[in-house]
């Protein structure tokens, strides 16, 4: 099996990447990802600071997969196998360097951190509180046609979308710009809230990530990022407007429900106004996240195949 080491990492997002390893579609590899901020954190002793921040070379670091026989058009499917967090995480924010905070709670708090250990599927808060470890990839992400992203940005293509979802039994549904897909992963979090509030947010970690991918063919208008897991088809938008973001995820949904499973957009949008689940997993970032899922339950079986003419579901 191969596996995509730590010491070699992107920082930004471009179609000019090269690819620590090159993969074939349906072959399971492993990612081991860099903490968001650097590789400071040792020993259950160091703390973070918004300096360990500024010594990396940027935040949220990744490593990166080249696909065999992707091409722009294509759309790549990123089945998550399995996420492990490593043994020590953190979490934090200087108070006053975070907008949102002064907005929660006006303040003029400094740095407000704790690092903790993770073990036996639990992260140590302190003496009396173990929070139960639930993982999930921040950051994954394909290469756009155009431009240069910081790894921490995100947007059509993946990126630093932080939702929890991202976690071992789901696929996340990329588009394909370039030759070769240059699939990133990275900012492994052991566990994380709703809206991300903290500018380290949840608990970041180094971490572990066995994953597949597949190549399928692309569906008309897919313009946001669409998942699913066992019970659930998910779409998800980053925008800096909490609304259009809300909307876009929603409409994907619509499409998708029409697209896989005979809906009329009529009925589609009348049944999620009943069944829609929703929110903004990370509010911190200048982009909003907004996820909009719907149960599988309520979907009527797929008229159509079921397969694109590359394979796998997901259309």
């Amino acid at each position: 099996m191969q596996i995509l080491e730590r010491d070699a990492l992107c920082y930004t997002n471009s179609a000019r990447l090269s690819p620590a390893a090159w993969v074939e579609p349906g072959e399971v590899f492993l990612a081991r990802t860099e903490l968001c901020s650097g590789p400071w954190l040792q020993s259950p002793r160091d703390r973070w600071t918004p300096r360990r921040s500024m010594d990396s070379p940027g935040s949220n670091p990744c490593v990166c997969a080249g696909v065999k026989g992707a091409k722009p058009g294509d759309l790549l499917a990123v089945d998550l196998l399995e996420v492990r967090p490593g043994e020590l995480g953190y979490t934090g924010f200087a108070g006053w360097r975070n907008p949102l905070c002064q907005e929660i709670w006006p303040n003029d708090w400094d740095v407000v951190t704790r690092t903790v250990e993770i073990q036996d599927g639990f992260v140590r808060w302190d003496d009396r509180l173990a929070l139960p470890v639930r993982p999930m990839v921040g950051t994954l992400a394909t290469a756009p046609r155009q431009g240069e992203f910081p790894c921490s940005h995100q947007g059509r293509y993946g990126g630093n979308m932080d939702i929890q979802e991202v976690t071992g039994g789901a696929t996340v549904y990329l588009p394909v710009e370039v030759e070769g897909a240059l699939l990133q992963i990275g900012d492994v979090h052991a566990i994380m809230g709703d809206g991300e509030i903290n500018r380290g947010g949840g608990i970041e970690c180094r971490g572990e990530v066995l994953l597949r991918v597949r190549l399928l063919d692309r569906p008309p208008d897919f313009d946001w990022i669409r998942l699913e897991d066992r019970d659930y088809l998910m779409t998800a938008a980053c925008t800096g407007d909490l609304r259009e973001s809300f909307a876009q995820a929603a409409r994907q949904l619509v499409l998708w429900m029409v697209q896989g499973f005979a809906f009329t957009p009529q009925e589609a949008y009348l049944l999620l106004g009943q069944v829609l689940e929703s929110r903004c997993t990370a509010y911190v970032n200048p982009l909003y996240t907004v996820i909009c899922k719907v149960k599988k339950e309520y979907l009527r079986p797929r008229q159509w195949g079921g397969k694109g003419a590359k394979g796998g579901t997901g259309q």
